[in-house]
């Protein structure tokens, strides 16, 4: 590789570093602060960067929280894509317990996760790298229920609507007042289990378990 080769590509893999540790920054903030409670400049103090550095990475703060989202649902698609590889029909066990469980222990996650769904995005790469990361998701939800052997058809409605039971259980009652954190975990993922056998029963009066 000739010079001006080896210096595009530490200048890509160093564009790369920075963004990472803005990031990095940018979820701890999060992580303690709500969209709206926090600032570019306190991120940028948690970097060590000054703040007009951010912009040359970001175009603004949306577009930093929308990055990080998806930066984290790519992480839990790969991890889930490991456990139901080659899992067939146990798939569906497996990714709604994964799915509660991880994100009952990664509260701000799921926290930058539903802010984004409530309240939408304005920018139009904001938009397409949600897309793509809900996409991403969508495709494997949509394999396991083809490995369980359900309809192709019926694959992709099935995929969105435990999506949404799912999303639905962690809206509901991740903060459920007057249960421990422990009382409250175990009664979701009970009724994880609960939507399990509603999905079970359907396969088996399409004729399919």
């Amino acid at each position: 590789m000739d010079k001006k080769g080896t210096l595009i590509k530490l200048k890509v893999k160093e564009r790369k570093l920075r963004q990472q540790i803005i990031m990095d920054a940018a979820g701890q903030v999060f992580e303690e602060k709500s969209y709206d409670k926090a600032s570019m400049a306190e991120i940028a103090k948690v970097a060590g960067i000054a703040k007009s550095s951010i912009y040359t990475y970001f175009k603004d703060q949306e577009d930093l929280y929308a990055a990080i989202v998806c930066r984290d649902a790519d992480a839990f698609v790969s991890m889930l894509d490991g456990k139901i590889r080659g899992q067939g029909a146990r798939g569906v066990d497996i990714s709604i317990t994964c799915f509660l469980e991880y994100y009952l222990h990664h509260k701000a996650q799921w926290r930058m996760i539903t802010h984004l769904a409530l309240h939408g995005s304005k920018g139009k790469q904001a938009i397409q790298e949600l897309n793509r990361a809900g996409r991403n998701l969508m495709d494997l939800l949509e394999r396991v229920f083809l490995e369980a052997g359900c309809r192709p058809d019926r694959a992709r409605l099935r995929a969105h609507t435990l999506f949404s039971c799912l999303s639905g259980i962690l809206i509901a009652y991740r903060n459920y007042p007057g249960r421990t954190d422990e009382e409250r975990r175990s009664y979701m993922l009970r009724m994880g289990m609960e939507v399990r056998e509603m999905i079970t029963a359907l396969l088996e009066k399409e004729g399919i378990s």
